[in-house]
């Protein structure tokens, strides 16, 4: 075809150079043109396949690749599994596919028109960023080129007739398992997508100019109709993924460790293995008594207050708190599987160890850590140096790391220098006083007399989980036993003005709560922030990297 070209133009007895000069950039434009039709949506996994779009001519402008990589390195962390080798992201302006996986190349991508609906979704737009490149990702996590790459490589067998068939079929289920673990991967890595999807598919459709039925698609109409049903989904897990973190934040450890295991059945990954092992550790923390282990653990949520107590008697206390510990290391083992660098994994294996008193093998985790990732948290390491020194009796090296542990910052270094040294504890009383907390006007002692939920979840083995929605605030619920165990938390999220009995709420400081509440006995850090408890009020709160509320809660507790 260029060749063709070239002769036309020398029959118009134009210049040689300019005849030159022009056959080059036909020579270009033809050449992007052909590889880009080399990455034809037959290798991929693609968003859509608009044939009347523009080819990928150039890279999109460099702040928009910024953004978009690092939400794709985020969800990329948030996901934990380094089994397969990470994908590589890339991004032009083309207008053929919005989005695809390519598991040719290893290589997940987004076209610059799609950046820019997603940035026209507003204060949604890094959320709707992250339900696209999420997407893509679990294609390629969950291997959903497999039929596809099965059959090209075998055309010549019978076999390959049947996979075919069958590929149209799982196209749709792969589709909405997409929808369903990316939109739960990035709510672990901090994006609220649950409800997006459906939205984003509409708007890509009317912004690519495409018609509702795509050869080798579901319709647009069955495309959104699938997203929301699987966006129901989503809620429910996020659910379970909340209570989880609610049950482990107010000491049920046990019960948050078994509704981690039930996201595991569907989303595997290193964060979930190491929390449902760490919350199995914190479980038998307290078949401990104090003169047994007085130390706090760098694996703590409570970095002022012990949580050790003695629940039964020997020997089952022994045998209880031996199989609690036993499980967190298969979970933790899970959790080096999918990621022989995740430095917590190798640090809480250590202190599990430390638990059943097996120093050497403690010694030889922290010792496989270290090779493994240069990322460990130094003062913790060390913390778990002292304790494995504390089981062999050394005292002054105890003294020695808790101190440099100490120096580094680590409140539980210091709360342990202080047991090895005999010097009693001075923690303040926490500020009391009266009144009740209201949120939405529901009084939660009152809704516990009788509890209504929008949202059933059986976890199995007589575990529910619930969910009641108002208008700016939640009531989560954990009821296990035939409800002798529950857990209520009623949530003051956005929109919420509601305050405490302390003036406090959304908008407020951490000062502030420290000024009306005392200093709390309860931290849990978190990636953009932390929670605070306040176990004698009953009351929690959530802080941004700014150290400012950004939701707060009330719960109760069962005795049980």
């Amino acid at each position: 075809m260029i060749s063709a070209i070239i002769t036309r133009m020398f029959s118009f007895n134009l210049k040689p150079v300019a005849v030159i000069k022009t056959a080059l950039y036909l020579t270009l434009i033809f050449g992007l043109n052909w590889c880009y039709a080399q990455q034809s949506p037959d290798p991929m996994f693609a968003f859509v396949q608009n044939i009347k779009g523009k080819s990928a001519m150039a890279a999109p402008k460099e702040y928009k690749y910024k953004v978009a990589r690092e939400v794709f390195d985020k969800l990329l962390q948030a996901r934990g599994d380094f089994r397969q080798a990470a994908p590589g992201f890339t991004m032009n302006n083309g207008e053929q596919f919005v989005a695809w996986m390519n598991p040719k190349e290893v290589q997940i991508g987004i076209e610059e028109k799609a950046y820019d609906i997603c940035i026209g979704f507003g204060a949604d737009s890094l959320n709707a960023l992250a339900a696209l490149i999420s997407h893509e990702l679990v294609h390629y996590f969950e291997k959903h080129d497999w039929n596809r790459h099965f059959a090209s490589q075998n055309k010549q067998l019978e076999t390959t007739k049947k996979i075919d068939d069958l590929s149209l079929s799982e196209g749709i289920k792969h589709e909405a398992q997409a929808d369903y673990l990316g939109g739960f991967l990035a709510h672990t890595a901090g994006y609220q997508v649950t409800g997006l999807m459906p939205h984003l598919l509409a708007k890509v459709y009317a912004a690519y100019q495409l018609p509702p039925q795509i050869n080798g698609y579901p319709s647009l109409e069955d495309r959104v109709a699938i997203s929301r049903n699987t966006m129901e989904q989503l809620k429910q897990l996020v659910v379970v993924y909340e209570t989880a973190g609610l049950l482990s934040l107010t000491g049920q450890y046990e019960d948050a460790s078994r509704y981690y295991q039930h996201i595991l059945k569907d989303f595997p990954s290193r964060e979930i293995y190491n929390n449902a092992g760490v919350n199995l550790m914190l479980a038998a923390s307290s078949y401990f008594s104090p003169k047994e282990m007085p130390f706090l653990l760098p694996l703590e949520l409570d970095a002022q207050s012990r949580l050790f107590g003695q629940k039964s008697v020997d020997p089952e206390r022994l045998q209880a708190r031996e199989n609690l510990l036993r499980e967190a290391i298969r979970y933790l083992d899970q959790a080096l599987l999918l990621d022989p660098s995740y430095p917590p994994a190798y640090l809480n294996k250590a202190v599990a160890f430390i638990l059943i008193n097996q120093p050497d093998d403690a010694e030889y985790v922290l010792r496989k850590g270290r090779k493994a990732s240069a990322e460990f948290n130094h003062a913790d390491f060390k913390v778990a140096e002292g304790l494995i020194a504390n089981l062999r009796n050394e005292t002054d090296q105890v003294i020695r790391l808790f101190e440099e542990a100490s120096g580094l910052g680590s409140a539980i270094a210091s709360f342990n220098l202080n047991v090895i040294k005999g010097v009693p504890e001075t923690n303040p009383p926490p500020t009391k006083r009266s009144g009740v907390d209201k949120i939405e006007s529901i009084l939660l002692d009152h809704f516990l007399t009788s509890p209504e939920f929008d949202l059933e979840i059986d976890l199995g083995k007589g575990i529910y989980n619930y969910e009641k929605r108002f208008e700016n605030s939640r009531i989560l619920i954990h009821s296990a036993d035939l409800n002798r165990r529950y857990a209520f938390f009623h949530l003051c999220e956005t929109g919420c003005t509601d305050k405490t009995r302390f003036e406090s709420g959304i908008g407020s400081q951490l000062k502030d709560l420290i000024s009306s509440h005392g200093i709390s006995t309860k931290l849990l850090s978190l990636p953009d922030g932390q929670f605070i408890v306040y176990p004698v009020h009953n009351l929690f709160y959530r802080l941004d990297s700014n150290q400012k509320v950004i939701s707060w809660g009330a719960y109760r507790l069962s005795d049980y």
